[in-house]
């Protein structure tokens, strides 16, 4: 028996774990406690999810994009609330 993950597992876990992810931010987004490791992790599993659909060498430009843009706006709000604080 594999441990391997077959291609439609590896999809399903990976958009499971986006979707905690997601449920994650909508809970701690206003009060600056949502980590940026977790905007991070949630764009690591939408750059697999594509390269897992569309092969290893499909452009993932944007979505890194995305993840630094996530990764910026998360910290930013944690500073934003500190300040208020």
């Amino acid at each position: 028996m594999s441990d391997e993950l077959s291609k439609e597992e590896l999809l399903k876990e990976l958009a499971d774990r986006m979707k905690e992810i997601e449920a994650t931010k909508a809970q701690l987004w206003e009060s600056g406690k949502y980590e940026p490791l977790m905007e991070g992790e949630y764009w690591d599993c939408q750059i697999v999810m594509r390269q897992t659909e569309q092969g290893e060498n499909a452009d993932v430009t944007d979505l890194l994009q995305k993840k630094h843009d996530g990764l910026i706006a998360a910290q930013q709000q944690i500073h934003k609330v500190a300040e208020k604080e």
